[in-house]
This record gives structure tokens, sequence and C-alpha cells, in this order.
């Protein structure tokens, strides 16, 4: 056993890939775990209903925030190990991620009649809306910080920030926010993730000296205008139906069915978040001069088959005694919809493998090619079966991640003579 334990262990240090999909993997279990004792924290403080719309607001300003970042967090993680420039970089993204995220967000709260109507509560007080556009705004850089960690092999950083301190900050805030009603939850998960923020960038400037200007550079733009455009479709239809969905349940199904939704793919996201980890990790390994792709591939198989089979089927089995933490009711609405979305994952890693090796190989059409296809049909189906229940939400998740990954795989096996670019 030691010898095994010493032999992992000199992996761990020497492997990038497997050292950084463990520390994101880590990073996910963290979130998890806090998040698990967030939403126990709050389905006792809050009424089902309070959730619903709770939720919903969470994913209005995970939306918008995604939505802002232009592609810049798939750009940095593939041009800055290379990068002579990094500070005029990452203040050029990280301003134009700012502008946007305040704009989508002004937006957004002028939209919700006609969008969300039970989203009302952010129009009626200025406070409201001052704070959700500031949120949104931290939260966007959030997803930068992120990449950037990840860009440069340190992603233990990324466990300091998400995973720690925006976890300690979410069994903090609920209690403190709890005579706000359905804006006391979006309020707590919103401050967390900002006080999140404000860590990362202590740690560039302090770890990696980063230093804050107010300074766009036009030639970094004009460099990674095409890449970064494209990777933003893509990303923003990647995550639209993650998002879009819980809009789709509180339309048809109601907010209790999108409390229930929301916390079964919440659980299930944890497994989820494993392929994540290893695709964010083979893409930034990928980006690297000099690595061998093919051994890259490999090796992220091998973690992928080693952690998420066993671990679907687990949360398969008892991911709907699981929801009974949160109450009999999240229960009984969200049980089916869990064991469905676990069924899932095996085409969920086989799209986001597929989608890290079009990056690394600037593959952007057929990248744009499967994302629509992905995007496309889950909202669709989605629509089309939302009001026979929960559960064919989930079938819709199954399909449309199915489909975008055999578009994916397809699209790299007509390209396979084609060499890897290697930007500088």
């Amino acid at each position: 056993m030691r010898y095994h334990f010493l032999k992992l262990w000199e992996h761990f240090l020497t492997d990038h890939l497997f050292r950084n999909s463990m520390y994101l993997m880590m990073t996910t279990g963290a979130m998890g775990a806090f998040g698990f004792f967030f939403w126990i924290i709050c389905t006792h403080l809050f009424t089902p209903a309070q959730i619903g719309i709770g939720t919903t607001l969470i994913s209005a300003m995970t939306l918008i925030s995604l939505a802002s970042l232009l592609g810049f967090n798939t750009t940095f993680i593939r041009f800055l190990p290379n990068s002579q420039n990094r500070n005029d970089a990452i203040n050029t993204g990280s301003l134009l991620v700012i502008s946007m995220a305040a704009l989508l967000a002004i937006a957004y709260i002028i939209l919700i009649p006609t969008i969300t109507p039970q989203l009302e509560i952010i129009r009626q007080n200025i406070w409201y809306a001052l704070g959700f556009i500031a949120i949104v705004a931290s939260v966007s850089i959030t997803s930068l910080t992120d990449s950037i960690f990840i860009s440069f092999r340190s992603t233990h950083f990324n466990l300091l920030t998400n995973g720690l301190t925006v976890g300690i900050m979410k069994l903090i805030l609920p209690m403190l926010f709890v005579g706000f009603g359905a804006y006391g939850v979006f309020a707590a998960f919103g401050l967390a993730a900002s006080f999140g923020t404000i860590v990362a960038i202590l740690f560039l400037y302090f770890k990696f000296e980063y230093r804050p200007q107010l300074k766009i550079d036009v030639s970094i733009l004009k460099k990674v205008f095409s890449y970064s455009f494209t990777n933003y479709f893509v990303n923003l239809t990647n995550i639209s139906p993650a998002l879009v969905l819980p809009i789709i349940v509180i339309n048809r199904l109601g907010a209790d069915a999108a409390a229930y939704y929301y916390l079964a793919f919440m659980i299930i996201n944890l497994l989820y978040t494993v392929s994540g980890s290893v695709s964010q990790s083979l893409f930034a390994e990928g980006s690297h001069a000099g690595n061998n792709l093919r051994n890259l591939i490999r090796n992220s198989l091998v973690i992928l088959a080693s952690i998420m089979l066993p671990a679907g089927i687990i949360l398969a089995l008892f991911g709907p005694l699981v929801l009974q933490f949160f109450g009999k009711s999240y229960s009984a609405g969200g049980s089916d919809v869990i064991v469905l979305l676990a069924l899932a994952a095996p085409a969920v890693a086989a799209y986001n493998l597929g989608s890290s090796l079009l990056r690394i190989r600037q593959q952007t059409r057929s990248l744009l090619i499967a994302s629509i296809t992905y995007s496309a049909l889950i909202i669709s189906l989605s629509l089309l079966w939302a009001d026979k229940g929960l559960v064919w939400i989930a079938v819709a998740w199954m399909a449309g991640n199915t489909a975008a990954a055999i578009v994916s795989f397809f699209a790299i096996y007509l390209y396979r003579h084609h060499p890897t670019p290697v930007p500088n």
C-alpha cells in the first residue's frame, strides 16, 4: 500500500494533467459539499416557492455573467501559456467582460416582465436591481480568474477561492438574508461568489505579479478576435440549456417544480464536473507547446473511466436518497430526474472531451456546429416535452449531449490528418 501511495503521489507531483484535474475535482467536491449544506440551510429557512424564484434568479445571474465573457475564458486558457504580454491580455479581457456584464444585467432587468414575470421583485426595488448588476459583474470575473489559474497550471488556487472561500461564506450568508425572501436566496449565493472573486484577484496580484490597469490593448484584440468570438458563441450556446431550463420549468410547471429540478441538477452536476475538470485540464495542457496530445487524450480517458463510471452508478442508485435531506417533497419531485441525469453522464463526458479537442485543434467551425446541435436540441425538446413533467426535461438533456458528442468526434475524425496549431 505504501508503495502504491508513493507512486500515486509521484504521479500527482509530476503529471500536470493529473494534478490539475485532481485540484479541479477537489474544488468541485468542496463546492458540492458546501453547496449541499447551503441548500439544506436555505430549504429550512425559505419556502419552496422562494427557493424556486431564488434559484431562477441565480440561473439568470449565471447565464448573464457567462454570456458577458466574450470568449476570453477560453482564449486565456489557449493563449496565456505562451503569451509575452499576460498583464495586458488579462486587463483587456477583464475590462471588456465587466462592461458587457453590466450592460446585459441592465437589459435583463428591463426585459423581466417579458422574459420571467415571476422575477418582478428585482424591478420593484432599486437596491435589489443595483445589487443584481454588481453581483453579475463580480461573478463574470470569477470565470476569468478560474481560466487564468488553469492556464498557469495552478488550479490549487481554484480550490482556495471557489472551493473554500466561497463555500465558507455560503454557510454564513443565508442566515443574514433570511428576511429578504426569494431575493435573500440569490443574495447569499451571489455575494459568496463575490468574496471568492476578491480573493482570486489578490492571489493573482501577490503570486503572479498581475497588476490591474484600465487599459485595452487593441493589438491583442486583433490577434484573438476570431478565436474569442467563435468561442464566445460556443460557450453561450453550451451554457444556455442548463440555465434556460429552470426558466422553462418555472414558466410551464411552477416555482416548486423549478426548485426540485434545480436541486436534482445541482447534485448531479458534481458528477458532470469531473468530466469538465479533466476536459479543462486537457485543454490547458494541449495548449502548452511540446505536449503529446495523443498521450494526454489517453490519460484523460483513464481518469474519466476510473472516476465517472463508479460515481455515476452510485448517484443513480442513491441520488434519490440524497434528495430526502432537503425534504420529502424534493425527493418525490426529483428522484426520477436525478436517475436519468446520472445515466446521461457518459454522453456529457464525451461531449466535454470532444469540445476540448476541437478547441485545441482550433476547429472552430466544427465546434460551433456541435454546440448549436447541443443547445438547440435540448431547448427545443424541453419546450416540446415540458408539459409532460420534469422527467422529460432530463430525457431532452441526455439526447442533446449524445447528439453533440457524435458531431464532435465525427468532425475530429474527418480532420484527423490536419496538424494541431501552436499559438504564440
